[in-house]
């Protein structure tokens, strides 16, 4: 007779490992809820030891969506709906493109530069940004969305460009939560629409979608309690070792792939 675990979770999937990953969407949503950052880009990487290569972006895009999307709830009266349509329509001409390119490029230039680049925009003063225009969200949805259909988590990159666009802690953190729920939106769309199987993993994605709406509960009373000065420095450290993490996954995928 099969085993619930052998019902519910796809193939060579433990038990142990999946309860380890629900937990980390409690984790996980809880450091983004917080701090701004960080939870998708940790969630990525743990699941990449345990969840096939080929299932790895589109399982993570699906509970990302969710994880975005109970944030987004939550967090919607400081959301600024305008700006999020322009990112919504830039997005889904990024998205149409990855998905018809449908290919894993090689990331490790790439991740090196993206991680420079967000170190940079993280530290230094950078005005065009800080005054960023509606047309400028729809650019970033595209070219960021693009990038998604590859690279996976690609918050970090948004955070850079947009935080200075959100002076308030709230804003930012509930509008980036919109931007990213759309991005995983048409990123899922995408990947089912070029064959990817997502049956055999709802049953994880909604029971890491419930963990990770948890997680948004506790770390947004976090950020409502945070001081604006706290909560900036804690948003540029942890966008730092994301982008530092970056640069060293790019630097080991070059010389030692």
């Amino acid at each position: 007779m099969a085993t619930l675990a052998g019902i519910f979770l796809p193939d060579g999937l433990p038990a142990h490992f999946a309860a380890l990953l629900i937990a980390a969407s409690f984790a996980t949503s809880f450091i983004t809820a917080s701090v701004g950052i960080g939870g998708g880009a940790a969630m990525i990487a743990l699941m990449s030891y345990f969840v096939p290569p080929a299932a790895l972006i589109p399982v993570h895009g699906a509970v990302q969506l969710g994880s975005n999307g109970g944030r987004t709830i939550v967090l919607r009266d400081y959301v600024d709906w305008t700006r999020v349509a322009a990112f919504s329509a830039g997005a889904l001409f990024g998205a149409a493109i990855g998905a018809a390119i449908a290919v894993r490029l090689q990331s490790g230039i790439i991740l090196m530069v993206l991680g420079a680049f967000i170190v940079a925009t993280t530290w230094v003063p950078l005005r065009r940004i800080a005054a960023m225009k509606t047309r400028g969200f729809a650019a970033i949805g595209a070219i960021t969305t693009f990038l998604g259909m590859f690279l996976g988590a690609t918050g970090p990159l948004n955070a850079a460009l947009l935080s200075n666009s959100f002076p308030v802690r709230q804003k930012l953190v509930g509008s980036l939560a919109a931007l990213m729920s759309v991005q995983h939106g048409f990123k899922v769309i995408g990947f089912a629409v070029v064959g990817f199987a997502f049956a055999p993993w709802l049953p994880l994605i909604a029971l890491m979608i419930a963990s990770g709406f948890g997680g948004t509960l506790a770390g947004s009373k976090l950020l409502n309690t945070m001081p604006e000065k706290g909560f900036r420095l804690a948003f540029k450290l942890a966008l730092t070792l994301l982008a530092a993490g970056m640069i060293f996954r790019g630097v080991k995928t070059f010389y030692w792939n």
